[in-house]
């Protein structure tokens, strides 16, 4: 297995990786952050499509939520593109942290 075998949400992480490497971080005067860049290719694809993933999948459990019995989830939209963003990045050093690990000893 090389490190281009390695998938998050069926994408290879090291596209993904090399989409969030191009992106900015802006400090906004609300001491909020944003992220900006241009993605495209290969990289911006495998990055939209595992956020799309992820992104569908707390869509899914927010509906769920609502169910009899659980605690509804409320985040807007904004807030699980966000709460997916972070899970991607998450995943996508957890894979390529354990591929080095498995590799380098």
């Amino acid at each position: 297995m090389t490190i281009n075998d390695v998938l998050v949400e069926d994408e290879p992480a090291v596209l993904i990786l090399e989409a969030l490497l191009g992106l900015q971080v802006k400090d906004e005067a609300d001491g909020m952050s944003s992220l900006s860049g241009k993605i495209g290719g290969d990289s911006g694809a495998a990055l939209l499509h595992a956020l799309g993933r992820i992104t569908a999948k707390l869509r899914a459990d927010d509906m769920r939520s609502f169910l009899p019995g659980a605690a509804p989830n409320r985040r807007t939209e904004e807030q699980r593109e966000a709460d997916a963003f972070f899970i991607l990045a998450d995943r996508v050093d957890e894979a390529l942290t354990e591929w080095r690990t498995r590799h380098t000893n």
